[in-house]
């Protein structure tokens, strides 16, 4: 798994007018096409390269450039060559954006003691909570699987496990 991100500004902080986060990818690593309904999402590259794709203009942002995704604008993004570390702005901030961090955070360092690997080796479960806490709308093939997992007697349990996870490492 890539280094999990990490809160630079919580809503906490500001009254809820951002979430700050900052992110490292792994080469080549790429996020499917998605859009958020709750919030406009400013992409800023402290190091690396990024081809970032926002609605049906393609652009390359190198270390230093950044660019805004507007709410319900369909966006993906793939990381160059060579590692890249991001600062992602929301706004308006996301407490739930913040809980999936938190919950990634802590799924991870569970993981690495061996108690919930079972969650975040569960692709569909771990992506599910995921892009439900980020609203993060998948399109396409990753839209498509992710909502006919969802339709599953496994998928059924999704808001379950993510309620649990939100309770043990997150803030209601």
């Amino acid at each position: 798994m890539e280094k999990v991100a990490s809160i630079r500004e919580s809503v906490k902080t500001n009254k809820g007018k951002r979430t700050v986060i900052e992110s490292e990818f792994a080469p080549g690593a790429s996020i499917p096409p998605h859009y958020h309904r709750k919030f406009d999402k400013t992409f800023e590259v402290l190091e690396g390269e990024i081809r970032l794709w926002n609605g049906s203009q393609e652009l390359v942002l190198k270390a230093g450039e950044s660019a805004t995704v507007k709410k319900d604008i369909v966006h993906n993004y793939e990381i160059g060559n060579s590692k890249a570390v991001l600062k992602t702005t929301l706004v308006p901030g996301s407490l739930c954006f913040e809980n999936a961090i938190k919950v990634m955070q802590g799924i991870h360092k569970d993981g690495e003691d061996g108690e919930l690997n079972t969650i975040e080796n569960n692709t569909m479960v771990y992506m599910a909570i995921i892009s439900r806490l980020t609203d993060a709308n998948f399109m396409g093939e990753a839209g498509a699987t992710l909502e006919t997992f969802l339709l599953s007697e496994e998928g059924k349990q999704v808001m379950y496990i993510q309620n649990e996870l939100v309770e043990k490492y997150g803030e209601l």
